[in-house]
């Protein structure tokens, strides 16, 4: 049986704002139709009109991160059975190959051969001193072009077989990362300061599986924009995000080593080696996300 080539699949609850650049994102890249929009119980009517791509209606639940990572996990590993390739990814990040070797996500899928692909994890920052609020009808990059590395979001994200993913999809049973794929992750979190709080006031009231997780989800706003404010000070430099860049390579680097002594953990990398400088994006990514 021929296989299309790559699917897309995310999951969501009442994500209006991300979930229309997440749509915007991935049809252009994948095709609307490879899109898979799992709806754990959106009631702000923001799945119902989704053009081509596919929703899968589940029942409204508690939030439970292990429930929810073995779920998708079971979905995706469904859908080799018709695509040669997978990628989840949560509905504020968006995926892109560098621009100069690859025209999409689809012409990359078809050029991979490695079972498993790990991106490079940049969250997307706002400096709210000397930028407006986002967009979300627009290109972010056309409105935000500094990033931070981040190695939680160095995630696992494509898949040609089945895979056992962490909660928050951080990590896979299977195999520790590898960071040398031309493949970037935009994390859209910190992208916007007054989005980021309304978003935070709605994880923090939602109903959760226990008290005792999804803690990042549920900080006081004050904090939560502390932590943004300081990110967003943080000195410039330029970046090329090539071969050359030897900036990203050290940070990737330091993902890999710090994998040697967690063999058996679950989670296989350090999830908080963070940059200590923005790096102002590269031309060839702007208009690209």
């Amino acid at each position: 049986m021929i296989k299309k080539p790559l699917a897309v699949v995310t999951m969501v609850y009442n994500e209006p704002e991300h979930l229309l650049a997440w749509r915007r994102h991935y049809g252009a890249q994948v095709g609307e139709q490879a899109c898979y929009v799992i709806d754990h119980g959106s009631t702000d009517g923001s799945t119902d009109l989704l053009g081509q791509i596919n929703r899968i209606r589940i029942p409204r639940s508690p939030q439970d991160d292990e429930r929810r990572t073995r779920a998708v996990g079971k979905f995706c590993d469904s859908l080799l059975e018709w695509y040669e390739s997978v990628i989840y990814v949560d509905v504020d990040e968006l995926l892109l190959a560098d621009p100069a070797l690859f025209p999409s996500l689809t012409h990359f899928a078809q050029a991979n051969i490695r079972p498993v692909v790990t991106a490079t994890g940049l969250d997307v920052i706002h400096r709210p001193e000397s930028e407006a609020a986002l967009d979300y009808t627009r290109l972010v990059s056309f409105q935000r072009q500094h990033v931070r590395f981040s190695s939680a979001m160095c995630k696992p994200v494509l898949i040609r077989t089945s895979v056992t993913w962490a909660p928050g999809f951080h990590c896979c049973a299977e195999m520790a990362p590898e960071m040398g794929a031309p493949l970037f992750l935009f994390h859209l979190r910190y992208a916007d300061l007054p989005s980021g709080l309304n978003r935070l006031e709605r994880t923090r009231t939602q109903p959760w599986c226990s008290n005792d997780v999804g803690q990042h989800q549920r900080l006081a706003n004050q904090d939560w924009e502390n932590m943004l404010r300081s990110m967003a000070d943080l000195p410039v430099v330029e970046t090329t995000f090539d071969q050359h860049d030897q900036r990203l390579q050290n940070w990737r680097q330091a993902v890999e080593d710090s994998t040697a002594s967690r063999i058996d953990e679950r989670y296989r990398l350090d999830l908080h080696l963070n940059g200590t400088e923005l790096w102002r994006l590269p031309e060839r990514f702007v208009g690209r996300i």
